[in-house]
Order: C-alpha cells, then structure tokens, then sequence
C-alpha cells in the first residue's frame, strides 16, 4: 500500500527510509494525510458541535449564524435516552453450555470483575458521552485503559527492593472527536494503524520516557521564544503535541512528537495485548459511508431544513414584534383618550366636551382608527403551519417519531399508536443494536485485560474465588475464546407499561400452550421433551432476562430426568404386589425356619438314640470285660485240698 508525502506517495516505509527520510518524519507524513482526508468531515464536525452547544464565539469562527430554533439539540437530546438508558449487565455465559465446572468458575470470574469494574467508575456517563458525539458530528470513539499501581517489595530471596503490582483498574473513556486518528482502510478489520492526539505538559513527558529523552521533546514557545496559548486541558502549562500511534502491523505502540523528529521518543511492544490490537473497538457510526470510514455529520443531512426553519422562525419573531395595538385618535379627544387609558375594569368617565363627543357619528370607535393587524395575523399562522410543516420533515428524515418524542393526539387510538412504536422501533432499532455492540465490545477489551495482566491474587480478592484453579483456562486467549461467550443484555429499557404488557402475553400463550398440549403429553409420555423444546422457542421470543434463559437452557436435562424417574416408577412394582411379596417371603422364611428346626430336633434324638447304643454297647463290653477277669482270676488262682490245706 502506497502512503502520501507531502502530496507524494511512497511505495513502503522501507523504501522511503531508504531514500532519506527519517521514520518519524514517515509517520508525521501518514498522520498529516489522515487529516487531510477527514478534514471536509472535521469543518462540518465543528459547525455541528457549535450549533448543538449554541456557542456564539464558536458559530462566529465557523461562519454561522446562530439559531432560533435550535432543534437539532432537541433531536440530540431526544434521540440519547432513545439508543442508550440502561447500564449493560454483563451476560458470561458457557459457549456451548455443556457441564464443564471449570469453565463455570471461569464465567463467574470474568462476569464478577466486569461488574466490579462498571461500578468503580461513571460508566454510563461515557456511553452517554460516546453515543452524543456520534450523533452531534457523526462518529463516537471508546477507549479502554488499563492502570496497575506498581509498589516496591523485598524480595525474600535476593532481599533487593522489586516493583511489584499493586491495585489494578480497567477504565473506559471517550475520545473527543478531533483527537483520534485512522489509517487508510474501507473496513475497521482491515485497519492498519490509529493514532490519538495529546498535550502533553512537561510532567507527563517526563513520566512516558526516561530524562535524558523526555528532554529532547520542546514544548510549544520553547523552540521560537514565544509562548503559544496552553490548551484548555493544560491549564496554564506549556504543552507539546505528541502522537500516540498504535501500529497493528509492528505490534509496536510508540509516542511521536508533532515536529520534524528521526525517531519516537518512547516505544512499546503491544502492550495490552488484546485480541484486536486497538485499545479502541470499532467506533460508533449513526450514518454509515459506503466508500470509507470517514464519519458522515449527521448535520450535513438535514442542514436544509434547519435553515428553512430557522428562517420562518425568525419571520415568526419579526411579525409578531410588530403585532401591537397602535392607532390614531380625533385630536379634540385627546384629553379623554388619556383618562380613558389609565382607567380600571368596569369604569365610566364623563366627557369634557358632550357636544362633541355626541357629533362622532358613531361614537368612539369612529373616532379612533387602529392600525391594521389582520395581514400580519394571516400571515403568523400561515408560518406557524408551515414550521409544524418543517419539523415533521425533519422527523421523518431522522426517524424521530412522534411516539419517541412522547408527543400523541387524544383522537388517536390505542392501535395506531401502537403502530407508530413499532415503526418507530425499527427507524431506530439498528442503532440502538450498534450502541449494544460497543458496549459489548468494551467487556470484551476488559474480561481480555482481566485475564491477562491482574495478578492471580488481585483477581481472586476482587471476585472471592479462588482464581488458581483455572488460571490455565483465562490466561490463554484461545482456550477463553472457545469455551467462554461475553455477551451484554440489552441497552435500552423500556416504559414499565410496556413491559408489563409483554409479560401478560408472555404468561396467557404459556397458558395457552399448557392446554394444548396437556392430553397429548399426557397419552403419549415420549412427546414431553420435544414440545417442551418448542415451548423455548416460543419463550425466547419475549425478553426475559438471564435467568429465564438459564431456566429455558436446563428444562430439556429436568425434562429428560423427570422422564427416567417415571419410568423407574413404573418399573416398579405397586405398593400391593410388594406387600404380597413380602408377605410370601416371610411366609417362606418362616417354613425355612421350622424345617430347619424339625432337621434339627431329629438330628438331636438319632444323636440320643446313637448315644444310648454305645453307652449299652460299653456296658455290655465291660460286663464282658468284667467276666473275663473274673474268669482269669479264678484259673490264676491255686486249688484247695477238701480238708481246706494248700498242696
């Protein structure tokens, strides 16, 4: 891609470094050229910004007259409110909702620290800010920044003093309009570079770059020995004008003084590290340019009609100045006249002079001619319908109907301003859906800065949980991005009546649907989850918030859970057969019980029986034994003579 040099282009920067210019010379010649292509834009954005604010030093610089009806603020004021009312809650959800626990951690953390951060600051005031600029001169711009306190500890290993981070904050704020700057691109992802401008005093200086360098950078009226006016912002300080230049080619962020200079004077490798590079998502457009980024004012679209109405408005002004009752009188009334003037509600003065007064031919009306206001009352009301005229046009070119505006007649009925709300809505719709994009945009930039640069220990005291355990999952941009989804609910909030209107159809078509598929449900169990899920469907048509929608994503699981149980149930047998059953069982035990105890008991009296055998069998054995010995004894012994002497 070919750049412009001073009205000649160069082939890369390369090449025009190698022909002899300095590279900060190279990037002064961009920012100058990304000027001068927005500059038609930039006069417009000022004329804008001088009629909204009714600045009259402002409308003298431009070359414009002021106006009476200033109804492009009215327009700016009304359409605000319209596309942004509400502060975005931000929606964390499981990508594919699958029961991963982990990355549930994951989604309460990164949900807990964007809610954190929204409340630390006014971050409703600078939505307001970016969406009010967007359509005060066409083009909104936000900025996240990241801020750690860095604080000195020891070490307790090398016991050296290391800066070590302290507290941690996410912002996000406007950029004014003429201090950002774009490359050459048609579309935002193709964007090479961007660029914001700032006045800087000497203090700030010193805190970007290191001494020695910060001192190469001359403050405005230090290099001619003149002082310049300080920038409002500045105070009373001398400032220099410093690019801040975010190269997406190079990864590189450098800081580039608006004068002839070889070098930036303080250079950074990507330093936030966000998945788009830019600190800045893609700004807000109310009027999109087919051709380029360059913003359109939205002034430039009805400027006409703003004119035309401020041209009847100030005839308006004039004719009704010269709606005064003025007349001439009969000169020999004169004293009469002058009493009759300054006389109170129902007062009657005599005539000086009777005869006179008597010789009118008509009385007084016929001596005092007044002068003629029927020509200039014509002609007020035919301006008044005229300007009603033009601010209707003006209505229909901004899309600002009359129900935005809350303005209604009593002959119209509920149906017809019924519809007007809903064409109303979509005039308005896409930009509103823009203003949720940007938000949802900066979450992201945050939960990115979140995960990636807060210290393990300053997340987990600012979301209470334990952080360590996915600290793997949040750190990687790719794994976060897979299984992570940020989101933001809507924007814009509606009147109470008509919400309330929507939960009353929401809750009579669940009615309604209940009692269509009650029976079939209930005769054929099988069809439950599948018109269940098409009850989500129907339901996810009203807005219903977070936890609806969790609801609505865990009733197929509950669904098929209460599903099982049935069929568990109706496996098992009623309470009837189990008391049979067991009853039978306790039968069969029983009779178990009284055979074992028969076996037993007969088991008992053979053993009686076995015992009384072997107890007569040894003592029939020691009777056997007995007469034995006996009979040994009486052999062993010696035999006696009959006169009674031993042999």
């Amino acid at each position: 891609m070919s750049e412009t040099n001073g009205g000649q282009q160069i082939e890369s920067d390369e090449t025009a470094i190698r022909q002899g210019m300095e590279p900060g010379d190279v990037w002064l010649a961009k920012i100058k050229k990304a000027k001068e292509d927005e500059e038609a834009w930039r006069n417009e954005a000022e004329k804008a910004i001088a009629i909204y604010e009714g600045d009259k030093e402002a409308l003298s610089k431009a070359n414009v007259s002021p106006v009476a009806f200033n109804i492009y603020h009215s327009n700016v004021e009304t359409m605000v409110p319209a596309v942004y009312n509400s502060t975005p809650i931000p929606d964390i959800r499981r990508r594919y909702d699958d029961p991963d626990p982990t990355s549930k951690v994951a989604v309460d953390t990164i949900e807990r620290a964007l809610s954190y951060s929204v409340d630390q600051y006014e971050f409703d005031t600078v939505m307001a800010g970016i969406v009010r600029g967007a359509l005060i001169h066409g083009r909104g711009v936000p900025r996240v920044r990241y801020t750690p306190q860095m604080t000195q500890q020891v070490d307790p290993n090398t016991q050296q003093p290391v800066e070590v981070k302290g507290y941690e904050e996410v912002t996000c704020e406007c950029v004014p309009w003429d201090r950002f700057i774009r490359g050459p691109a048609r579309y935002w992802g193709e964007m090479p570079w961007i660029a914001y401008e700032h006045d800087l005093t000497r203090k700030q200086i010193n805190a970007l770059a290191d001494p020695e360098t910060a001192e190469t950078v001359k403050l405005e009226g230090e290099a001619s020995g003149k002082d310049k006016t300080a920038k409002p912002d500045a105070g009373i300080y001398k400032t220099a004008k410093v690019y801040e230049v975010w190269d997406k080619d190079t990864g590189l962020v450098f800081f580039l003084e608006d004068k002839k200079a070889a070098e930036p004077f303080k250079i950074e490798q990507d330093p936030l590290k966000l998945p788009g590079f830019f600190p800045s998502p893609r700004p807000l457009y109310p009027i999109h340019r087919e051709t380029s980024l360059a913003p359109i004012c939205p002034l430039t679209i009805y400027e006409p009609l703003i004119r035309e109405l401020d041209s009847v408005t100030k005839r308006i002004s004039n004719l009704v100045r010269q709606l005064r009752v003025r007349g001439i009188y009969d000169a020999g009334l004169k004293a009469d006249i002058s009493a009759l003037q300054g006389a109170d509600d129902g007062t009657y003065l005599p005539a000086t002079d009777a005869t006179q007064f008597a010789q009118g031919a008509g009385g007084l009306e016929k001596a005092i001619a007044h002068f003629p206001m029927e020509p200039t009352v014509l002609a007020l009301r035919e301006l008044y319908t005229q300007r009603e005229s033009i601010k209707q046009t003006i209505y229909e070119v901004t899309g600002l109907a009359d129900i935005v505006r809350g303005a209604s007649q009593a002959s119209e009925t509920a149906t017809a301003q019924q519809i007007k709300a809903q064409y109303a809505g979509l005039r308005i719709q896409h930009l509103q859906k823009e203003v949720a994009r940007v938000a949802r945009d900066i979450f992201r930039m945050k939960a990115a800065i979140f995960c990636t640069h807060f210290s393990t220990q300053n997340l987990s005291i600012m979301t209470g949980i334990d952080v360590s355990q996915v600290e793997q999952l949040i750190r990687s941009e790719v794994m976060r991005s897979y299984r992570i989804d940020i989101e933001t609910d809507s924007t814009v909030r509606g009147d109470v009546g008509r919400s309330l209107e929507q939960m009353t159809q929401f809750l009579q078509g669940t009615g309604t649907f209940v009692q269509s598929v009650g029976t079939l449900v209930q005769s054929m169990p099988p069809l439950m989850q599948p018109m269940m899920e098409v009850y989500a469907a129907f339901a996810r048509k009203f807005d219903l918030g977070k936890q609806a929608e969790d609801a609505l994503d865990k009733m197929p699981q509950m669904i098929a859970q209460f599903m099982q149980m049935q069929q568990q149930q109706a496996q098992q047998p009623s309470p009837e057969q189990q008391k049979a059953e067991l009853d039978a069982k306790s039968k069969q035990q029983e009779m178990e019980m009284k055979r074992e105890a028969h076996g037993m008991d007969m088991q008992g009296k053979q053993a009686e029986l076995q015992f009384k055998a072997q107890s007569q069998q040894m003592d029939l054995a020691a009777k056997e034994q007995g007469a034995m010995i006996d009979v040994a004894k009486a052999q062993m012994m010696p035999q006696r003579p009959a006169n009674g002497r031993a042999n």
